[in-house]
């Protein structure tokens, strides 16, 4: 074995009995899924002179290859933040420019990365000449709820204590849940393979790309010769192969698998780099390792085939079809993501179709009408719920799933077999070593448990906990206390929020300079990304999920509940989206709220617009499907009464413009209306049935009138006028400016308005845009909260401040924070410049290396001057002072959107 395998195998087993997590009821498969875990760990590895591999950062691997004059990467992850990552180790390494980007086939898990190596020469992008063909039979049949399957596969809607793993990668929870198994167009190629073997040479480098059907068909493994380094993509890695994905997917040709993995083997390797996991080194171990898996994806294909021609059923093959010993017990072969049994239905499938061949099954008894059948053979529905109860309590759990099943085939709302089921998959996925099965398993079992009345699930399990902790209890660290004489002296407001996990308890807390929980209110809502406020009343204006049903399918974030509550948490006024008839079209909200000083409350929407109504507005990412247009409701409540009022609206689609169908509503140039939204901006999220705006944050400037809402693609803020009628919201005239509805201001992006190109560009995936408050210092300035500033996409900071001491090259992946002033004319109007743009003068900046928020985020001033900020995922919060020291850092409890910090005098009627 050479050094370099040596070094990998010591590593390996130095980090042997590691897990990155306590996993619930430890047994033989948890553990074993758990120890998986050690193939996740964050490393790059050396794996040849000039080859390097990210492990770890993403859901799969990156790869670099450092050549004369630049380097080539191959696959770039899923996400921007841990793309970003990756691309700063590389650089510390070698400063050499990306001159291509290698896709090893179209998984989002693989490619959305992309913009995070792209730099100022824009490289080559390589990809098979079906790159994307997977998803295109789900996009043109109209196909959507693979998405949900995906997500259930990968555990998307897990909280973090209930995921060890996917198997083959980390647990992550990407934004794009279960689309991220789909292509992503984010970064399209520019060059394709187009014929079975390519030689490029690039930077120098010569590589071979050759056509490797397996997991998709428009897979691309990659020869390096020079140092005989082969990247498979997902062809391989430490798993058995994922034959069949259970999220649903076009067929996957298992004969197509075993010809790929045999020209794979006969390269005689040194280093296999395979899709995830830690690569394989030492060409003896290589040869093996490809020649073993090639045989156990061979002798699926063939024994199915031989069980085929014998008349076998799939349910039959399953049994018949067993893994020889010595691949069964094959440390690269376990049934960690894929599994031999949905490898021999794939097969059947790919051959025969759906048709089993058992003659009874050509027109079989719908599932209603069978399981009444059962039901009667059992002795009527109370003795198949006896039995499927006796199943349970005896561990039969899959009979005691299956016979659920009939029971909710009578009844889809029967409360018992839907706690039934869900109990027996939960004890399932507690033995089930496969990552996507477990996660299948656990999701549809929270779902379940969803639909189950609390009064009813209440009666069959002890009442959960609200809340993480008790007053008193320490919930917070203190990370370090800097600058203790310049700490704002106060009590932390603490809302756990994180878009990604809609299922989680939606609970509050007020924390004191110790991180004690100094006051809690208990919620019966679920639901991330929003957070809550706290009212003088000691009460929350707060928002949540009620009916999973009603939000199923939406947006990111999207909650169906508005509340007010009591100083313990009750709600004291309720809002169902759904009671709310809005141009007759549903609702949801979503992402932030905020009281204002008259009592109102103004609230974030998703408005699910029709393609007919969407394409009559000349918005063509609507046509043939919904399409979400966001908007700001205020609603006036009556606490009293418990009614409401809606009593002003803004929707984005009554101001859009847009240049591609001049016989369409809406059309106009976009650089002669920067007052207007352009609705396909940008091109390359055009063709998505999603929210186009997708606003995250929205405040209210009570002197002007105005209200200021983020909008994470188009990488903007915008001002809009509240003093409008609704009727002069809609238009474009009416109100204190004269505008009606149509942007006031609008600051970030100047491309998303034809005014200027991507390195204009100023903020990215920004949240949190709010104006500093009358009292405060810098009062009416406005602070943005930018998540991810990129060099190759970030303009120069402007004028003034500490932005001019920093440059672009200090900037990079790293989160920073804005603090500017809005260009006013003498009446106060907002004004372009000559160039037709928007200004801004730079009040304060802030940025520090380790500080990164790869999505939400907050950034709120205090009152002696200091900054308090957010970092969602990390659960941090820092303490900034006005010259850009930092004062206090806390580590929380979980993901808070935005936390916000109040004297004993503000909250003397919460502190016991």
């Amino acid at each position: 074995m050479s050094k370099l395998g040596r070094f990998l195998t010591i590593l390996l087993t130095a980090s042997l009995g590691c897990t990155s997590q306590a996993v619930a009821q430890e047994n033989a498969a948890t553990e074993k899924l758990t120890r998986q875990n050690e193939q996740f760990k964050e490393q790059i590895l050396q794996v040849a002179d000039n080859v390097y591999v990210a492990v770890g950062y993403s859901v799969s691997n990156v790869s670099m290859i450092v050549g004369d004059d630049g380097v080539v990467i191959v696959d770039t992850g899923m996400m921007g933040e841990a793309a970003s990552k990756i691309a700063r180790k590389f650089r510390e390494i070698t400063d050499k420019p990306v001159k291509a980007i290698i896709y090893t086939h179209s998984h989002g898990d693989h490619t959305g990365g992309a913009p995070a190596f792209l730099g100022s020469e824009r490289p080559q992008i390589w990809a098979h000449i079906n790159f994307g063909s997977e998803a295109r039979p789900w996009k043109a049949g109209g196909l959507t709820f693979q998405n949900v399957r995906g997500a259930r596969q990968a555990g998307f809607k897990l909280p973090p204590e209930q995921r060890i793993n996917n198997g083959v990668a980390p647990a992550r929870y990407p934004k794009r849940g279960g689309e991220v198994f789909s292509a992503n167009g984010g970064t399209a190629p520019t060059h394709l393979l187009e014929e079975d073997r390519k030689v490029i040479e690039v930077a120098g480098v010569e590589l071979e790309l050759t056509s490797s059907p397996g997991e998709t068909n428009d897979g691309i493994s990659v020869w390096y010769p020079a140092e005989k380094v082969l990247f498979a993509g997902d062809t391989f890695y430490r798993s058995f192969p994922n034959l069949y994905a259970i999220r649903g997917t076009p067929n996957r040709i298992t004969r197509f698998w075993a010809g790929t993995l045999s020209k794979l083997a006969d390269r005689n390797a040194n280093v296999l780099v395979g899709g995830h996991t830690v690569p394989v080194v030492g060409g003896d171990e290589v040869k093996q390792v490809l020649t073993d898996y090639r045989d156990a994806v061979q002798f699926v294909h063939d024994k199915t085939v031989e069980g085929i021609n014998e008349g076998l059923t799939p349910d039959e093959l399953v049994e018949y079809v067993q893994l020889p010993e010595r691949l069964a017990s094959n440390e690269y072969l376990q049934p960690f993501y894929g599994h031999p049994d949905w490898g021999v239905r794939q097969t059947f499938s790919n051959y025969l179709g759906w048709f089993d061949g058992n003659a009874s099954n050509l027109f079989p008894l719908p599932p209603k009408a069978e399981a009444e059948r059962v039901a009667k053979l059992a002795g009527g529905k109370e003795k198949l719920l006896d039995s499927a109860k006796a199943a349970l309590a005896e561990d039969d759990n899959q009979w005691a799933a299956q016979l659920a099943d009939h029971l909710l085939a009578i009844n889809k709302d029967d409360s018992d077999a839907k706690q039934i089921k869900a109990d027996a998959l939960t004890k399932l996925a507690h033995n089930m070593v496969n990552a996507t099965a477990r996660n299948y398993y656990l999701t549809v079992a929270r779902e379940l448990r969803e639909q189950v009345p609390e009064a009813e699930a209440r009666s069959r399990q002890p009442q959960r906990t609200t809340t993480i902790a008790s007053v008193g209890d320490a919930v917070m660290e203190k990370v370090d206390l800097v600058l203790p004489d310049e700490l704002y002296q106060g009590y932390l407001f603490w809302h756990q929020a994180d878009e990604l996990a809609t299922d989680v308890v939606n609970y509050a807390m007020l924390l004191d300079a110790e991180g004690k929980v100094v006051h809690r209110w208990d919620t019966d809502l679920t639901g991330g990304g929003h957070t809550s406020y706290l009212l003088k009343s000691g009460g929350l204006l707060r928002m949540g999920i009620r009916d999973r049903k009603y939000v199923a399918g939406q947006p990111v974030a999207a909650t169906d509940t508005l509340q007010v509550t009591d100083k313990t948490g009750k709600a004291i006024w309720e809002l169902r989206a759904e009671t709310i008839d809005f141009n007759g079209n549903k609702i949801t909200f979503h992402h932030d709220m905020l009281p204002m000083p008259n009592g109102n409350i103004l609230v974030l929407i998703y408005e699910e617009i029709s393609p007919n109504e969407a394409v009559a507005a000349g918005w063509s990412a609507g046509k043939g499907k919904t399409v979400w247009s966001d908007g700001v409701l205020e609603i006036k409540p009556d606490l009293d009464e418990n009614s409401y009022e809606v009593v002003w609206y803004w929707r984005f689609i009554d101001h859009m413009v847009q240049d591609q169908d001049t016989k369409a509503g809406n059309y106009g140039v976009i650089a002669d209306h920067p007052e207007k939204i352009d609705g396909h901006f940008p091109e390359s999220y055009a063709p998505m049935n999603a929210v186009r705006q997708h606003l995250n944050s929205l405040d209210y400037h009570s002197g002007m009138d105005q209200i200021v809402v983020s909008s994470l693609i188009y990488n903007e803020i915008w001002v809009i006028d509240h003093s409008t009628t609704i009727e002069q919201a809609a238009s474009s005239a009416g109100g204190r400016r004269g505008k009606g509805g149509d942007l006031l201001f609008r600051y970030g992006n100047p491309a998303a308005y034809a005014r200027g190109t991507e390195k204009d560009r100023l903020f990215q995936n920004q949240h949190d845009a709010n104006w500093i408050d009358e009292g405060l210092p810098g009062a009416g300035n406005i602070l943005v909260f930018n998540n991810n500033t990129d060099t190759s996409s970030m303009a120069r900071l402007g004028n003034g401040g500490a932005a001019a001491a920093v440059s672009q090259e200090q900037l990079k992946g790293i989160s920073n924070v804005h603090e500017i002033n809005p260009t006013v004319d003498d009446d106060r109007r907002y004004v372009p410049d000559q160039s037709g743009t928007f200004q801004a003068r730079q009040i304060w900046f802030w940025t520090s290396d380790d500080f990164f928020a790869p999505f939400q985020g907050g950034a709120r001033r205090l009152p002696n001057g200091n900054t308090l900020l957010t970092d969602t995922v990390g659960r941090r919060v820092w303490e900034v002072a006005p010259d850009g020291d930092v004062v206090v850092r806390y580590k929380g409890p979980a993901p808070n959107f935005k936390a916000f910090k109040y004297s004993a005098e503000q909250v003397a009627n919460l502190l016991e």
